[in-house]
């Protein structure tokens, strides 16, 4: 009995003081969850609105394409024609084939149930599409970049996850990086993988192609008939646009992953609560038999004893 009772109390011990801290932290990213649910959400009309108008500017001035070639600006021959609309060579500066960019956004922290391992297979899902392309990844977040850097993969820059306050001077280097990389041919296209924000007991991992403007996308509405005057003109206000829409994208994946962490961990912490409350439930039973059987076995003793010394 001391032995098996012993046993149950130290494990009862253990578990309330990991539930202890599970509660803690479910509590702690129940309040951060809902300042990052309310910064996700209330960014999405503007980058909605945002997207709508570059596609319709996009459709109207057909993109670049309107454009004569001495409107473009100065850029060496391999790099002709080369924007953020598209239409680039499948070769990049030196010949070989063109590179793909993946902007892999996972958080710096465990404890989240699948948020990390998820948003890694969809980046690696992106990379069996790719097929024979060479891939670089841009990691937000340390988890992200210890899972692809034990399978090997190259990283050519790694970003701390920021899962408070976020703005978007976080999301400016990587996208001005993204966009420098891709102007100067190194990459064919350039991806962003995040975890999208649906609900607090749902969370998708998405990819969006950020470069080059996907034009299939963009559908003009035969039915609109007006004509738009552009100042200064048609591109320059492409060029403002785009790049903007490419920053805001950056930082809405930000955000979305953000939510999704805090909403991911606490629900985790949640589970873990109720486990370990359901397994507590278990060993307070186990304790309380061991120590009925114990009793039990001694009285048994007791009343042996007693009618050997009686005989």
């Amino acid at each position: 009995m001391p032995n098996s009772t012993k046993e149950i109390r130290r494990r009862i011990r253990s578990i309330k003081n990991i539930g202890q801290i599970t509660k803690a932290m479910e509590l702690v990213s129940a309040a951060k969850m809902r300042k990052a649910q309310a910064s996700a959400l209330a960014s999405r009309p503007y980058a909605t609105l945002s997207s709508e108008l570059l596609s319709n500017l996009i459709a109207r001035t057909n993109g670049y394409d309107h454009f004569e070639q001495s409107d473009l600006p100065a850029m060496p021959a391999w790099q002709a024609g080369k924007s953020l609309l598209g239409g680039i060579s499948p070769v990049g500066r030196d010949g070989k084939p063109s590179r793909v960019l993946i902007i892999l956004v996972s958080s710096d922290r465990g404890l989240a149930g699948a948020f990390n391992s998820n948003v890694v297979n969809k980046a690696l899902g992106i990379v069996k599409d790719e097929g024979a392309k060479e891939v670089d990844f841009v990691t937000i977040g340390k988890k992200g970049s210890d899972a692809l850097l034990r399978m090997k993969y190259t990283l050519v820059a790694t970003f701390p996850a920021k899962d408070k306050n976020v703005s978007l001077l976080d999301a400016e280097p990587i996208a001005v990086m993204s966009m420098d990389d891709f102007l100067a041919g190194k990459y064919e296209k350039v991806f962003v993988v995040y975890t999208d924000f649906v609900s607090t007991l749902v969370q998708k991992p998405s990819m969006l192609q950020l470069l080059p403007f996907v034009k299939e996308h963009v559908t003009r509405n035969n039915e609109q008939k007006t004509e738009f005057l552009f100042e200064p003109d048609p591109k320059e206000i492409l060029d403002v646009l785009i790049n903007r829409a490419v920053k805001f994208a950056v930082y809405q994946a930000l955000v979305e992953a953000a939510a999704s962490e805090h909403s991911a961990r606490m629900v985790a912490m949640r589970n873990a609560n109720d486990a370990a409350g359901d397994l507590l439930d278990e060993l307070s039973l186990s304790y309380n038999q061991a120590r009925q059987a114990g009793i039990t076995r001694e009285l048994s003793e007791i009343s042996a004893a007693k009618l050997a010394m009686e005989g």
